[in-house]
């Protein structure tokens, strides 16, 4: 069985970016694949304080490790994340740059979202997927969500209801993971 993480991109305490994880995982799951989300306000990973560079990947600390440790467990993941102004948040950055190899080759998928669809976001990100030299998806999501669209109140009906539009692009999603592995084996 093949596994993807969905990493939330974000560590807001009401974060738009966790409710759509998980509205995605088990969209992304099937008979051959299982989509797990992981929470980078959970894992906690402090902002880069490797005495050594992450290319030499000589690791040191223990949040280092067994960060190392969750990413190589996955045959490709999902980033979930908001546009900051034009950009994408901090965490997500330094989830990114606290590994290196781990990224090499990793089949890797995006969903942006923002009130433009988080355009600006994906092609800022996507310069530091190219750095990693992950295998980048072709089919990545942007979602156009305007501010309070998503609530924590929502029930997951409701938001399955206004992602409906997005789900022909999510099962496409998927169909990449599986062509790609089918690939490469």
């Amino acid at each position: 069985m093949k596994k993807i993480a969905v990493i939330v991109g974000s560590n807001r305490t009401k974060s738009v970016s966790r409710r759509l994880a998980y509205w995605l995982a088990p969209l992304l799951s099937g008979q051959e694949v299982q989509a797990d989300v992981i929470d980078l306000a959970t894992v906690a990973l402090p902002f880069l304080d490797e005495p050594e560079l992450p290319s030499a990947g000589h690791y040191q600390n223990q949040s280092t490790i067994d960060w190392s440790k969750q990413i190589q467990s996955y045959d490709g993941v999902v980033f979930v994340a908001p546009q900051y102004n034009w950009g994408y948040p901090a965490v997500l950055k330094n989830a990114i740059d606290t590994l290196y190899a781990e990224w090499r080759g990793l089949p890797v998928a995006t969903v942006f979202f923002g009130g433009h669809g988080g355009f600006q976001a994906d092609l800022a990100f996507s310069l530091v997927l190219q750095g990693v030299k992950v295998n980048r998806l072709p089919v990545n999501l942007r979602l156009n969500l305007a501010v309070g669209q998503v609530t924590e109140e929502m029930t997951a009906a409701e938001l399955a209801e206004l992602l409906l539009p997005y789900q022909s692009q999510v099962a496409l999603m998927q169909q990449a993971f599986q062509d790609l592995w089918q690939h490469h084996e």
